[in-house]
């Protein structure tokens, strides 16, 4: 696969690039509905302060972001590697 200068991205880049964030969308979605279900959730979270409710949540966020910016990659060259496979 090379990346052409005057003719855009591949097909492969662009299913890779898609499924990457396909596959990080729903890891993100998984894993707050997997909180949301949680029993610390439901007894302890919710009688936490504002404030501490804030961070936590942040934080929580900073690193599902870092963890789905992996994902995004490692399923973006994944899936390119399939694509290159059967464009051919």
């Amino acid at each position: 696969m090379i990346i052409a200068l005057h003719g855009g991205l591949p097909k492969e880049m662009l299913y890779g690039l898609g499924g990457g964030f396909i596959v990080a969308v729903l890891f993100f979605i998984f894993i707050h509905y997997r909180v949301y279900k949680s029993n610390y959730y439901k007894d302890e979270f919710v009688y936490f302060s504002s404030e501490k409710k804030v961070v936590f949540y942040i934080g929580f966020l900073i690193v599902n972001f870092f963890v789905a910016y992996i994902l995004l990659f490692v399923f973006m060259l994944l899936i390119m590697a399939i694509a290159n496979l059967f464009l051919k």
